[in-house]
């Protein structure tokens, strides 16, 4: 199965490393592309903004496309009674 994700680039930022205070290891911090979903609530439409992780070579390629809907493949994650995504 495949998924793909059409989307309009609204931002797109690298997040902070993260340092484990026990051990002192770093993580590099990961590209995240930003956009707006309209959902449907009892009060109204409400827009959310979403981050999605997504690959530094994927990056290099979007940087620069701020404004514009792209399709890129993703994977499907469920946390916290929510599904989430990040680029593959």
């Amino acid at each position: 199965m495949k998924l793909q994700l059409e989307l309009k680039i609204e931002n797109i930022f690298k997040s902070k490393d993260f340092t484990d205070k026990k051990t002192g290891e770093v993580t590099p911090g990961k590209w995240k592309i930003q956009t707006f979903e309209n959902i449907e609530t009892e009060e109204g439409i409400q827009m959310k903004l979403f981050d999605i992780s997504i690959t530094d070579e994927y990056a290099e390629k979007v940087k620069n496309k701020k404004g514009e809907t792209v399709t890129f493949p993703v994977r499907a994650y469920f946390a916290n009674g929510k599904i989430g995504y990040y680029g593959i």
